[in-house]
């Protein structure tokens, strides 16, 4: 055996490799075959994006109603405030105008 033989067939052993690893695989895909554009859930990508979208709108809600709760937490807070403060300026004119009430008696 010289030098070409065993080149020869080192390269045919090569391509014999070549081709049966591409045969094992394209059998492999074959039995495993996921249906065309679903990804790895099997989803197909317009169901994943109704189901994303799904649970973005339910998020959504869910925030929605918890400001709408905060804001009308923070309207009534805001009204029990003015209403003291209103009462406190009452308060206060009423304390001003007896004090000049007194002052003016001196």
């Amino acid at each position: 055996m010289n030098r070409t033989d065993l080149t020869l067939i080192i390269v045919s052993a090569i391509v014999i490799a070549l081709v049966l690893g591409w045969s094992a695989r394209w059998l492999f895909d074959r039995l495993n075959r996921v249906p065309h554009g679903a990804d790895e859930n099997g989803l197909d990508p317009l169901q994943a994006a109704e189901a994303a979208r799904d649970s973005a709108e339910g998020e959504l809600a869910r925030i929605r109603l918890e400001y709408a709760s905060e804001y009308n937490q923070l309207k009534a807070e805001l009204e029990a405030t003015m209403d003291g403060l209103r009462l406190a300026r009452q308060r206060s004119e009423t304390l001003q105008d007896e004090l000049d009430a007194l002052r003016g008696k001196e």
